[in-house]
């Protein structure tokens, strides 16, 4: 198993919009100089600790000005970006944590808490930040000893779950570590809370404008400039991950198509393929 990350490879050699085909990967990476990375999300869930560098994470919506030693909680699907501001090193862990993986073990606490509390930046005391960075250094360790030692690869596993609990333990225990605050303009996240609960109903730009009492095109506005996206290729892309899930668990893609808002299945099957780069008739149940 590949759970490795060489810290002096270029940024692409990690996947910024994908897939993961296993439980885990874990990564340490370090970059001298400021990178540019689109805004993107993933289908796994991820875990990013911040060790130096000026940086700022950009998730749906929401702003965080982060400190070393943050933790970064992105649920999968989440739309987000980091951006390092300043030259200083970029030096961090992340972890990429397939759901499944972490329903089977019942480690979700901290991804469910980061939900509901609506905050994904954790900040917790030194004593509990610097036992779960030890854990992750020992996790790194494991990788680099797996093929030399007696069932390598199981003691990694041991070791990432070890970690994923000691993480969620705190996580659970101090309510104050989610705190930090976020700048974010309170009329987009209504608008992305809206969008999210409403895939399958209308949502075209005049009947969003009117339930949200803007412009249209201050609406278009403020929110290419808080999150990245266009209204119309947010809408789209959150239909497409919904019903590619809805698939997986069984629907015919003709549903799922009615299901996610489409009005007509080729237009339904033209996005899933540019988003994807599959038909929806190519997923795998």
């Amino acid at each position: 198993m590949d759970n490795s990350f060489d810290s002096t490879l270029p940024l692409g050699a990690y996947e910024q919009k994908g897939y993961l085909d296993q439980d885990f990967k874990f990564f340490h990476i370090k970059n001298h100089e400021k990178l540019d990375i689109p805004y993107h999300y993933h289908d796994f869930h991820k875990i990013v600790l911040i060790l130096s560098g000026r940086t700022k994470y950009y998730i749906e919506g929401r702003e965080y000005e982060l400190l070393p030693f943050d933790f970064v909680i992105v649920n999968r699907f989440l739309i987000h970006k980091p951006e390092v501001t300043s030259d200083e090193v970029y030096d961090r862990i992340i972890l990429y944590l397939s759901d499944d993986f972490l329903k089977k073990y019942n480690l979700m606490d901290a991804f469910v808490k980061s939900k509901e509390i609506g905050s994904s930046v954790v900040r917790l005391p030194g004593e509990s930040s610097a036992s779960i960075f030890e854990q992750f250094l020992q996790i790194e360790e494991d990788i680099r000893n797996e093929k030399d030692e007696y069932a390598g690869e199981l003691i990694t596993r041991i070791d990432v779950l070890k970690a994923l609990i000691s993480f969620n333990r705190a996580c659970i225990a101090e309510d104050f570590g989610f705190k930090p605050e976020a700048r974010y303009n309170r009329k987009v996240i209504e608008i992305i809370t809206y969008v999210n609960d409403n895939l399958g109903k209308d949502l075209s730009i005049d009947l969003l404008a009117d339930r949200f009492y803007m412009s249209k095109y201050h609406m278009m506005r403020i929110f290419k400039n808080e999150t990245g996206y266009s209204i119309h290729q947010y809408i789209s892309e959150k239909r497409i991950i919904l019903a590619r899930n809805l698939i997986i668990s069984g629907m015919p893609a003709t549903s799922a198509c009615l299901e996610c808002g489409f009005k007509d299945y080729s237009s339904f099957s033209r996005a899933f393929k540019n988003q994807l780069g599959m038909l929806p008739s190519e997923v795998k149940i």
